[in-house]
């Protein structure tokens, strides 16, 4: 039985605790922010207090520099009705809801950054607040739209479409550069579609900003998948050089590519372009159904690209002899799903997506462990005889987090 006097001193403890402010405040900083939404009922005080814009964007930018590593990754849900995605926990078991309550039939994500993700979904317009526009399908019951949520939260923001002829768009957050967050679009310049502009939605003034700048794409420029890093979004390509924009300056800059770019009879499939803890990576293979791959980060001030590591699965193969790994019409027979960087070189790893299961692979002793079972995703039926498609299966970075959209 525990001593009255101790539990009296833990009842002193927590009402000191509760009676001061600044006290209470700089704990639940400190909190997770699933956490904190169950604390909103513990009191009218403690609800008026986490749900205050300034804390939650506070919050946001103590967790982002004391917790700089996902949670999970959200798996796209290629093909599927429903708006539901697989999680690869990182950190500890975790699930994230259906996106079934913000009324939609079907969601894609395109982009995530920060805690907030960019989703291409198709909206039910059951409700009248839905204006009807020329891209309705099914007899005008639904439309396509772009929309900006918080799935910790379930806050979500329909975004008005950007100039027609758009390309891509990605998602510019970090909560330590500003509470509002930006949508970047690489839209067409010219009717010839060899030239392209940036239109720039930002939270803040709910609008979108062509800039009177045409560019150039570099050859085999991939515009999807941009990747937000130190206050700009990088996009990679199979040329000497790419590109990325310098969000506040508004701005576009050259990147470096890894020499092998230049070097002709190298042919090289890129598995992979992200970044983690501040560090770009890009993952490269010569043979996409052999298993093998480089795995490259950026150097200081975008000097060039530097080989971290090379890596050779075999070594999983062996110690997971139940693998399946389809060597069949040189398919790729697994994902990189992510480069994640740990807080020490030696406990980066790269997260694999193999025979239907997420593994870890550490990329300093080659050691692996499996992280979780996944659910078969559908598929054409013109890639019928491969159990998982790998080819092109994306993983998004998922953060708990309070901020608003």
């Amino acid at each position: 039985m525990r001593n009255p006097k101790v539990k009296m001193e833990i009842c002193w403890s927590a009402e000191i605790i509760a009676s001061n402010l600044d006290l209470l405040t700089e704990i639940l900083l400190l909190t997770p922010a699933k956490s904190l939404l169950k604390f909103k009922c513990v009191s009218k005080r403690w609800h008026s207090l986490i749900s205050d814009p300034k804390f939650c964007i506070n919050h946001a930018r103590c967790q982002r520099m004391l917790n700089r590593t996902a949670d999970a990754l959200m798996l796209s849900n290629c093909f599927k009705s429903t708006p539901e995605f697989q999680l690869v926990p990182l950190e500890h078991s975790i699930k994230v809801p259906f996106f079934d309550y913000f009324n939609v039939s079907e969601v894609l994500i395109r982009h995530s950054c920060n805690g907030l993700l960019l989703c291409y979904c198709k909206l039910m317009l059951d409700k009248p607040e839905y204006a009807k526009t020329k891209q309705m399908k099914n007899g005008g019951r639904s439309e396509f739209r772009y929309l900006v949520c918080n799935p910790t939260t379930k806050q979500l923001k329909m975004l008005s479409l950007p100039k027609p002829a758009y390309l891509s768009l990605s998602l510019a957050f970090d909560p330590l550069i500003s509470p509002y967050y930006k949508v970047v679009c690489i839209c067409k310049g010219n009717s010839s579609g060899q030239t392209f502009q940036i239109d720039v939605y930002s939270s803040e003034t709910e609008s979108w900003s062509l800039l009177p700048i045409l560019f150039t794409m570099p050859l085999g420029m991939t515009y999807s998948n941009g990747v937000f890093l130190d206050g700009s979004v990088h996009w990679y390509s199979y040329a000497e050089t790419s590109l990325y924009f310098h969000i506040d300056s508004q701005s576009l800059k050259q990147m470096p590519m890894p020499w092998m770019f230049l070097s002709e009879g190298i042919n090289l499939d890129i598995m992979y372009f992200g970044e983690s803890r501040g560090h770009m990576h890009l993952v490269l293979t010569k043979d996409c159904s052999s298993l093998e791959f480089d795995v490259f980060e950026m150097e200081f001030e975008y000097t060039g690209w530097s080989l971290s590591y090379h890596v050779n699965l075999q070594s999983m193969r062996m110690v997971f002899p139940e693998l399946t790994w389809n060597f069949i019409n040189k398919n790729a027979v697994f994902s990189v799903l992510s480069i994640i960087q740990g807080e020490k070189d030696e406990e980066k790893k790269a997260v694999i997506f193999v025979d239907g299961r997420a593994m870890s692979y550490n990329l300093c002793d080659g050691t692996s462990i499996k992280i979780c079972d996944l659910e078969p995703r559908p598929r054409h039926s013109d890639f019928a005889r491969v159990p998982w498609p790998y080819a092109g299966c994306q993983a998004y970075a998922y953060f708990q987090s309070l901020v608003s959209v």
